[in-house]
């Protein structure tokens, strides 16, 4: 990669870090605890904060990555696939400024995540509802607020620990 090409991305990761702070947001004002309104309120709140806390981390995530582009600019081997050694395509540097591996080897990663058995991946780790899961409740737990006979394991503990 010739030193023009990589003054235009030190170029664009300033840039992408200049628009980032400048758009930034306060965000300890923006999670300020609310007290008033009603539950949906309260509901769409919290919904909210969550979602600030998510875009700020992935902000965060973001402005690491640009970070770790710029050090590798900066010490020489910006461009150079970290797997291989190869130099990545501009092409693919020009669509993913903070790319580490060429083409060939993220499609090899990617192909081996795709082997990956689901519930190593999933927070459910692949586990569905089974008769397991289910206990019969007797005629006195019926007779409360639900009307099935059966329920989950952990929808119970849920019921038992708000009837108290």
């Amino acid at each position: 990669m010739d030193q023009h090409q990589l003054t235009e991305f030190k170029t664009l990761f300033r840039d992408i870090r200049k628009n980032y702070s400048m758009n930034d947001f306060n965000f300890s004002e923006n999670i300020e605890e609310v007290t008033k309104g009603d539950e949906v309120d309260r509901i769409v709140e919290d919904r909210d904060k969550a979602l600030l806390i998510k875009l700020k981390g992935r902000q965060d995530f973001f402005l690491k990555k640009i970070s770790q582009a710029e050090h590798r600019i900066d010490n020489g081997y910006f461009g150079e696939c970290l797997e291989c050694g190869e130099d990545i395509s501009i092409e693919r540097l020009k669509a993913r400024p903070t790319a580490t591996q060429c083409i060939e080897c993220k499609e090899d990663q990617e192909r081996e995540e795709q082997h990956i058995q689901y519930e190593n991946k999933s927070h459910t780790h692949g586990k569905t509802f089974n008769n397991k899961n289910i206990l019969k409740m007797s005629e006195t737990e019926q007779k409360g607020t639900i009307s099935s006979s059966k329920i989950l394991k952990f929808n119970k503990e849920r019921i038992n620990l708000n009837r108290h």
